[in-house]
């Protein structure tokens, strides 16, 4: 693994946390240097979701009328969609998670409320996490906050979700379902062993390049965090292919995969 993370390593600036099963502590290369989060911060909003419906505070059944004023562009299909659609909360979980709809995203943090968010990310215990702004399809211009995350603190939130300790263990369940459920899956999901499941959340903005998730095989789960920027390659998608080989590395290095 050490020999992909290196190789990596010399192309951008790279973060990278790894922890398997629930062994104590966890590996990491910078895993506490703050990074801006782009859409892997979505991963709070889910589990602040999760532990509002726990807490009967919200339901997954509940509905909402998307509007013309909430749609945002970027990634996601909500900004084309018809004015006047109700979707459900289950619904715009599935597009924030499966394919990072920063509508969906902003239509559910609008109803839990930052606050309710930064408890989540504290209760949590994830010290270089905030969710400073909503998603607009864009980074952050001038005085605009940006939000921030870094390798472990993704790696220490997946595996609460992994271990079900980030809510109710069927509130867990169900997100590491979602997880599943993701589209992109052309990072950390492009080079793994047979016999594995990968469920977890991508960011993407210029410059920055990140895939975090769990990795679950017969042997147990690996939950994994790469955060890259300031890439040094020509062709743009080399960093996903570089992702890619840490993680098939990371899974190699823990005997995860086909027994």
């Amino acid at each position: 693994m050490e020999r992909a993370v290196g190789d990596a390593a010399r192309k951008c600036d790279l973060a990278v946390a790894a922890q398997f099963n629930e062994t104590p502590g966890c590996w990491a290369w910078r895993g506490e240097v703050p990074y801006p989060a782009a859409s892997t911060i979505k991963l709070a909003i889910l589990v602040a979701l999760f532990r509002a419906v726990d807490a009967g505070q919200a339901d997954l059944a509940e509905r909402v009328t998307l509007k013309t004023e909430a749609k945002v562009p970027g990634t996601g299909v909500l900004h084309g969609m018809s004015s006047g659609l109700e979707l459900s909360f289950a619904d715009l979980t599935y597009l924030m998670i499966a394919i990072s709809d920063n509508t969906a995203s902003n239509l559910l943090l609008d109803r839990l409320g930052f606050p309710a968010i930064g408890a989540t990310i504290a209760a949590l215990g994830l010290r270089q996490t905030a969710l400073n702004r909503s998603f607009l399809g864009r980074a952050p211009r001038g005085d605009e906050p940006e939000n921030f995350t870094s390798a472990r603190d993704l790696v220490t939130l997946l595996s609460a979700i992994a271990e079900g300790t980030a809510a109710s263990a069927a509130s867990c369940t169900r997100m590491r379902e979602i997880l599943a459920l993701q589209q992109h899956r052309d990072r950390i999901a492009r080079d793994l062993p047979d016999g594995v499941v990968f469920g977890g959340k991508s960011g993407t903005l210029p410059g920055l390049c990140h895939d975090t998730g769990l990795i679950q095989g017969p042997s147990g789960t690996l939950a994994l965090a790469v955060l890259t920027r300031n890439h040094r390659d020509a062709d743009p998608y080399a960093m996903d292919a570089r992702i890619g080989r840490i993680a098939a590395a990371a899974c190699k290095a823990v005997g995860l995969g086909t027994e």
